[in-house]
């Protein structure tokens, strides 16, 4: 038996994306996927309306991506989101939970992306993120893989969506049954799909743009600049 799931998925909870939960939910089921991991930047205030929006068949995993202090680290499977701090605190964080800690898109230079104490970061971490489809640049993923490769680390993989057509675009493949967590534990999953995708980068960028316009007009509006 094998499952799909997109392990980096956003919501309009995170700033750089403007996506409502029922979308996000329909998208995953158009993408033919059986779950998704719920990864708002340093918040879950979206997983229960992701959930409750998706049909019966698709899991919504409860997840954060959190940013650390060097690069970005996805919770999985927790209650609450680890303070931004360094990354061992965040994964420590995230351990006493009961979640996995799984770096996400780890050497992306044009990103957050990790540096040092990277052999104590793969002694602490259940997994890495190998295919990021915002990954521009080829070499970002390939980096991830050895990575992981290299430290006998599961990889994963996650479209990182901001937007529904991007749900999907990268997953990650469960081999067998029963849970998630337990597949990344026991190596039992392998990445999925592609990157390089740099017009989501574009979306993303211009949804920001618009964003703080929109406030900068009601800051100059509620100041009475615009008024006549």
């Amino acid at each position: 038996m094998t499952r799909r799931y997109d392990l980096q998925v956003h919501t309009d909870a995170s700033p750089c994306s403007s996506t409502p939960p029922e979308r996000v939910a329909q998208a995953a089921v158009n993408a033919g996927l059986d779950g998704i991991a719920v990864t708002d930047h340093d918040t879950l205030t979206n997983v229960d309306a992701v959930r409750e929006a998706a049909p019966d068949d698709l899991e919504v995993i409860s997840a954060v991506e959190v940013t650390t202090t060097e690069g970005h680290l996805l919770g999985l499977d927790v209650t609450e989101a680890p303070p931004p701090t360094d990354p061992l605190a965040v994964v420590d964080h995230i351990h006493d939970q009961g979640g996995l800690a799984v770096l996400s898109h780890p050497f992306d230079t044009l990103r957050q992306y990790y540096e040092t104490d990277l052999e104590i970061l793969a002694d602490a971490v259940d997994g890495v993120e190998g295919v990021n489809s915002r990954c521009v640049r080829r070499r970002f993923n390939e980096r991830a893989t050895g990575f992981a490769d290299d430290h006998d680390l599961p990889v994963t993989g996650g479209s990182d969506a901001h937007f529904p057509m991007e749900v999907g675009r990268a997953y990650t493949r469960i081999e067998g049954d029963g849970a998630l967590a337990d597949a990344i534990r026991d190596g039992r999953v392998r990445p999925g799909g592609r990157g390089r995708f740099f017009s989501g980068h574009v979306a993303t960028k211009y949804h920001q743009f618009r964003t703080a316009t929109g406030r900068a007009m009601t800051s100059l509006a509620s100041g009475g600049f615009l008024r006549r």
